[in-house]
């Protein structure tokens, strides 16, 4: 099959794209721009400018007074309170802090420990450290539980089956 060209109808005359830009700035100069700028430089402006501009930068170059926003004198006495209050905090920090040992640790973050499967350790093993003088030391013969935290105790931490079961 050809490839049939579609006829619009438009015709453009020849040469119209290579020189329509030079046609339209023409067309655009003659109607709308002015004739006259409007702008005026006085007369031997440019002879004695850099003359000028010089004497004013000589006249500018007068020394300055600067003042600091903080003077030095008050960075020495920051630092100074800084420091006595970094020691203090130091010192009477450490007077308070003692050797954490197994002792000092709570009770409760033991057991969140624990409750979290931090701590590895199986039945056998945990026996295997346990003496028999630490099982006699226990006395739980003589601490009375009442009949309520037991069964607290039960329903929060055994299955309903082995309650039902046993």
């Amino acid at each position: 099959m050809k490839k049939q060209k579609k006829n619009t109808g438009f015709i453009t005359p020849e040469n119209y794209f290579e020189n329509f830009d030079a046609q339209l700035l023409g067309k655009i100069k003659a109607n709308n721009l002015p004739k006259v700028t409007g702008f005026k430089t006085p007369e031997n402006y440019f002879e004695g400018l850099e003359e000028n501009i010089l004497k004013t930068l000589k006249e500018e170059e007068k020394p300055t007074k600067v003042i600091s926003l903080f003077p030095k004198k008050y960075f020495g006495y920051a630092a100074a309170i800084a420091a006595s209050l970094v020691i203090g905090f130091v010192t009477f920090n450490a007077t308070n802090t003692t050797n954490s040992n197994l002792d000092t640790l709570q009770l409760a973050a033991i057991d969140t420990y624990i409750e979290e499967g931090n701590l590895n350790i199986d039945l056998y093993e945990l026996t295997s450290y346990i003496d028999d003088e630490d099982i006699t030391d226990l006395n739980l013969k003589n601490q009375q539980f009442s009949e309520v935290t037991l069964k607290d105790y039960l329903l929060e931490n055994v299955d309903e089956e082995t309650l039902i079961t046993e």
